[in-house]
C-alpha cells in the first residue's frame, strides 16, 4: 500500500512541477502579447531634445519568427539578402529618415572655355550636414546634394510603478535621435524576436 502511495505522490509532485512549468510559460506569452498590442496601438512619437536635435520614440515588438515572416517580409528578404539565418536574429530595426531643406544662395557667373568664351551660373551652399553645388548652363540645372546624418537607436527598459516604487518591466521602448536638424525621422520599427 505505502508503493502505491509513493508513486501516486511522486505522480502528483510531478504532475504540479509540469503544471506550473506551463502556467508560467502561459503567463509569459501573455505578457508578451499584452505588450505587443500596446506597441502596435501606440503612436511614434516625435520630439526635440534638450540639444534641439530631433528624436522618435517607439514602443518594442517581440515576435517569434513565424510571426516575423509573415508581418514583414522585406526584413525577411533583407536578412535573406544578407546570408543571415533569420533565427540568428535578435532584433532589429528600421528607421527611414528624409531631408528636407529650403534653400537660398547666390548664383554667380563664371567663364567657361568651349572652342570660345563662355558664361555659366555656379552655386553652392552647405552647412555641417549638408553640401549642395551646382550650375545652371542654357537654363539647365546640374546640382550635386549630399547629406550626412547619424541615427543613434537607443533600447532601454520602462519600470512598472506603484505608488512611488518602480519595479520588474513594463515595457521596453526604442528612442531614436538624428544629429542633422535638416532631416525628420518619418517612421521607425523595433522588432524582437522570441526565442
Amino acid at each position: 500500500m505505502r508503493k502505491f502511495l509513493f508513486i501516486a505522490l511522486v505522480l502528483l509532485v510531478g504532475t504540479n512541477i509540469f503544471l506550473f512549468k506551463r502556467l508560467d510559460s502561459v503567463r509569459k506569452e501573455r505578457d508578451r502579447l499584452d505588450s505587443n498590442q500596446a506597441a502596435l496601438l501606440s503612436d511614434v512619437e516625435h520630439y526635440k531634445t534638450e540639444a534641439g536635435k530631433n528624436a522618435t520614440s517607439v514602443l518594442r515588438l517581440e515576435l517569434t519568427k513565424n510571426e516575423l515572416e509573415k508581418k514583414n517580409k522585406d526584413l525577411t528578404k533583407t536578412v535573406d539578402d544578407l546570408n543571415i539565418k533569420l533565427k540568428r536574429i535578435q532584433a532589429a530595426t528600421t528607421t527611414v529618415t528624409k531631408t528636407e531643406i529650403e534653400i537660398k544662395t547666390k548664383v554667380r557667373d563664371s567663364i567657361v572655355y568651349r572652342n570660345r568664351l563662355d558664361t555659366l551660373l555656379n552655386f553652392r551652399w552647405h552647412d555641417s550636414w549638408i553640401d549642395l553645388r551646382g550650375t545652371i548652363d542654357k537654363g539647365v540645372l546640374s546640382a550635386k546634394i549630399e547629406s550626412a546624418d547619424t541615427l543613434h537607436h537607443i533600447i532601454h527598459k520602462i519600470p512598472k510603478k506603484f505608488l512611488f516604487f518602480r519595479f520588474g518591466v513594463k515595457a521596453i521602448k526604442m528612442d531614436v535621435v538624428n544629429s542633422n536638424p535638416h532631416n525628420k525621422i518619418t517612421y521607425t520599427e523595433y522588432i524582437e524576436l522570441k526565442k
